[in-house]
């Protein structure tokens, strides 16, 4: 269950519609950990809530100190490896649109067991001001 195995699913994916490869960036990584952890103290899976006042993937990346362009988010619950959440996602139109949309520049990922044993997953993706 490694992030970089992702972020290498996701480049092999974006390179077959000849789609930019991502860069994993730090912040984007501290707002999709920030929301897995919360998804798994919770036990529920969702794009919306988060801490107090924190309510969407936008508000979770600036408070990662990450401006953006655009931003997106996938999420996910019960997948046990790398490669079974990707399927999960390229498997759905909305989150394959995500991975592959070739305005995104960079990703960040996050995932968490809660005491259920359940893992939940964060995946963020932006782009910022000026990205070519």
């Amino acid at each position: 269950m490694t992030r970089k195995e992702i972020v290498t699913l996701c480049n092999q994916h974006r390179q077959s519609v000849n789609a930019p490869p991502l860069t994993y960036h730090s912040r984007l990584h501290r707002a999709a950990q920030c929301h897995a952890n919360y998804m798994a103290k919770t036990q529920y899976m969702s794009h919306d809530e988060n801490i107090a006042g924190v309510k969407t993937v936008g508000e979770r990346a600036h408070k990662a100190n990450y401006s953006w362009t655009i931003i997106g988010e996938n999420v996910a619950a019960g997948q046990t490896s790398a490669s079974s959440v990707m399927n999960g996602w390229m498997n759905s139109e909305g989150h394959r649109k995500n991975i592959l949309n070739g305005h995104f520049r960079n990703i960040g990922l996050g995932f968490s067991k809660g005491a259920n044993g359940v893992i939940y997953w964060c995946m963020v993706l932006g782009s910022w001001p000026g990205a070519q």
